[in-house]
């Protein structure tokens, strides 16, 4: 094995001597004449010989490279003593330290640049312990209780705790290296023991720091409660899919009130820096360079652990099924705060969403998709009651509806259900999911309008004669499919205001193209409510002979015109205040004052990002892909003057006002008198209200910035506007919300 700075020269072929110069002086010359970014490659130099030509024994890529004069011993172990004495304030420094790299874990850093630096989680984990009394630091018991009690009854819960994290995350849906890192390195999180034996050890380890009376009380206390917070939390993490059980919440309450205590005794502890090296990755099994340590501060830990913990709380107020539409609008409103909850939280609640092949626990999947459906298109339809009426006669119509209803649901429950649990998801990745399900429901939109075609049949669905007399049905399946598509259009490009997708010059056309897509779903909802008026018109003419029959269609009718109207109003503030930014962007594109995010580039033309931005839409069938000259002209406002536009603007966010305050009067959730009654999720309605606040608040910075513009229009008298235009970032204060990007308009100030 050579040293890193000795090279071996190959023997040279007979008749053919080699004789090495030094090329670095040619090398540096040649180099100096490219430009920066300018790439030169040789096309035999492949893939392989790329990869071979990393330097396996250069300290910066082999972990287990050892330095000339260092011995293998040196290398792969440090000199620092696990059973030596710490002082109680060392032993609340190292306890906080551990709970930051916890934290870093949890916010998908490796346990190699986290955990695994700690010489005394390494210490208790490896060799792999049989029993709980073999995971010591030290195979010869410490004679100092603070360090063979204390201490490792708390490093044995942070890992018990690690490892009912990594159960969970590790068997939902996330992205490794984004979410979460899963690898443990060939290590065991004490998976094989249980909880009652880490309970045990904390327990005796609180009672014997009470009875110390040599500590100082402030301490003592600092102690006991990151003691009891552990315990707490090994409770709280096990609790897992029972919380659909017990509906518990004390564990992690009592976790957010040892956090108080906790936050206030940091500037006790004193850390003990030398009790972590990065010497540990080279004993793990892995395949990758040699990473720093990974260090967060511990404000940013507590702070990420109390949302954790508040989560959890929150979480559990959507426990109780209302409808489909109340358990989506919970869903989304949950994982829609900021900062995102927690990687651990977001796969909890994919779980809790379908466990045991039934949402939230208790309603089956199929009772899940015909509540949206009757909410929606089918109230108290014979399509939906098919399956209800024991009908075993194989020529009976509501057999054979009944059979193709479970084809129906087979087919389509899933994607439904994805379509709640994709909310799980970390925010690009859900940007991302919305559109592929975009393409996805085009195809499921066209297999329920076969279905509809046999349906209308066995259901002698009467037509409607609308203008000009043509008839027509309604078309209930592939109408409700397309409402979920036209839906997840809206959000997919909302999505991209919220993670800045979308550069300045794109803002007019993108929210012209959103006004575009809420204007189709809104002529769609119409379609719906016209067909579901006409039905509750044929109901009330064949009354049904069954007692009470009357009053449950009657609700439902009820029920569904609720749904659409609370719809309706929502898609008309999306539209008029897409209209209003679109027609305020027009007109600081215009005059030019509108920032750019770089210089024109002879590779970027409209066109060709018109066409990238609608690239994967391409083979949609409704909504058509709007030709790009056509969007070019709407989205440019041609042949309309800037009094015109500024005043459609004005129009527009008047319309937008009204309409957000009629959906804040709505309400988070739909109420229904005649079902269960349920604990409003108090947190998530709180929420819901910030959040459409937040969007009122964007309406009101919209009309003064077009009023803002009124005035600089005729100040200018022709002339350029003396004004200058901030597009505020997401994030920031000026961003009152993340999905309405609302210029800043000031005047420019003087010199």
């Amino acid at each position: 094995m050579l040293p890193n700075n000795e090279v071996r020269v190959p023997r040279p072929r007979v008749g053919q001597p080699a004789v090495p110069r030094d090329i670095t002086a040619e090398f540096t010359e040649a180099a100096s004449k490219l430009n920066t970014g300018q790439l030169v490659k040789d096309e035999a130099f492949t893939l392989f010989e790329a990869v071979g030509a990393l330097e396996i024994m250069d300290s910066k890529m082999d972990s287990g490279y050892i330095a000339p004069g260092e011995n293998m011993e040196q290398a792969l172990e440090d000199d620092y003593d696990v059973r030596q004495p710490l002082a109680p304030e060392e032993i609340v420094g190292l306890m906080d330290q551990l709970l930051c790299h916890e934290v870093a874990w949890h916010k998908g850093h490796p346990l190699s640049q986290t955990l695994f630096t700690s010489i005394y989680l390494d210490r208790l984990l490896w060799p792999v312990p049989r029993t709980i009394e073999d995971a010591r630091f030290d195979r010869v018991p410490s004679d100092w209780p603070m360090i063979s009690l204390v201490l490792r009854a708390y490093c044995l819960a942070l890992v018990k705790a690690c490892d009912l994290v990594h159960a969970r995350v590790a068997t939902e849906y996330y992205y490794e290296e984004e979410d979460f890192v899963s690898h443990l390195y060939n290590r065991n999180l004490l998976s094989a023991f249980d909880l009652s034996h880490f309970h045990r050890l904390l327990d005796q380890a609180t009672a014997w720091v009470a009875e110390q009376t040599d500590i100082d009380q402030n301490l003592k206390e600092a102690i006991r409660c990151r003691l009891a917070f552990r315990h707490q939390f090994l409770s709280a993490l096990d609790q897992d899919l029972e919380v659909l059980e017990t509906r518990s919440t004390k564990d992690f309450e009592s976790c957010l009130s040892e956090l108080g205590p906790l936050t206030q005794s940091i500037s006790l502890g004193k850390p003990v820096p030398e009790a972590f090296s990065l010497k540990i990755q080279r004993k793990l099994a892995s395949t990758v360079p040699p990473r720093p340590m990974v260090h967060l501060s511990s404000d940013d830990a507590l702070a990420h652990l109390k949302r954790l913990c508040q989560d959890a709380i929150d979480m559990q107020q959507m426990l109780d099924y209302t409808g489909p539409n109340n358990f989506k609008t919970a869903v989304w409103t949950l994982l829609s705060r900021k900062p995102q909850p927690s990687i651990y939280i977001r796969c909890l609640l994919q779980a809790l969403i379908v466990c045991n092949f039934n949402i939230l626990g208790t309603v089956p999947v199929k009772d899940f998709l015909y509540g949206e459906l009757a909410e929606l298109v089918l109230p108290a339809s014979v399509l939906l009651e098919a399956n209800i009426d024991e009908v075993e006669v194989p020529s009976d119509p509501r057999f054979q509806i009944a059979q193709k209803m479970d084809g129906f649901v087979k087919r389509f429950s899933q994607p439904f259900v994805d379509t709640v649990r994709c909310a799980c998801l970390n925010r690009c990745r859900l940007r991302r999911t919305l559109c592929h399900t975009i393409l996805d429901w085009d195809n499921l939109q066209m297999e329920a309008e076969e279905l509809d075609l046999e349906l209308r049949v066995l259901s002698a669905e009467p037509p409607m004669h609308l203008t000009g007399g043509e008839p027509t049905w309604s078309f209930p399946l592939s109408s409700w499919a397309y409402h979920q598509k036209l839906v997840h259009f809206r959000l997919f490009i909302q999505m991209g205001f919220e993670l800045s997708i979308y550069s300045p010059e794109e803002l007019p056309g993108m929210y012209w193209y959103l006004s575009h897509i809420a204007s189709t779903h809104l002529g769609h909802i119409d379609r719906i409510r016209t067909f579901t008026v006409a039905a509750r018109k044929r109901d009330l003419m064949t009354p049904d002979p069954r007692a009470g029959k009357a009053a449950q269609k009657a609700s439902a009718f009820h029920r569904s015109f609720h749904t659409l109207e609370r719809l309706t109003t929502h898609i008309i503030g999306v539209d008029a205040f897409a209209i209003a930014l679109h027609a305020l962007y027009v007109v600081l594109a215009r005059h030019r004052i509108l920032p750019t995010a770089s210089s024109p580039q002879a590779y970027s033309t409209d066109r060709l990002r018109y066409e990238i931005r609608m690239k994967p839409f391409i083979p949609i069938t409704l909504p058509e892909l709007v030709p790009y000259d056509d969007y070019q002209r709407e989205a440019a406002l041609e042949g309309d003057s800037d009094a015109t536009v500024l005043e459609r603007a004005s129009k527009a966010i008047a319309e937008a006002r009204k309409a957000w305050e009629g959906t804040l009067a709505n309400g988070a959730f739909i109420e229904d008198p005649s079902g269960p009654s349920s604990v409003t999720p108090k947190a998530i309605q709180e929420d819901w209200n910030r959040d459409a606040k937040d969007i009122m608040r964007a309406c009101i910075g919209t009309s003064l910035a077009i009023e803002m513009v009124k005035k600089g229009l005729a100040a200018a008298d022709g002339k350029a506007l003396d004004l200058e235009v901030t597009v505020p970032e997401v994030g920031t204060k000026a961003r009152w919300h993340d999905w309405w990007v609302v210029p800043q308009v000031s005047e420019k100030k003087k010199a």
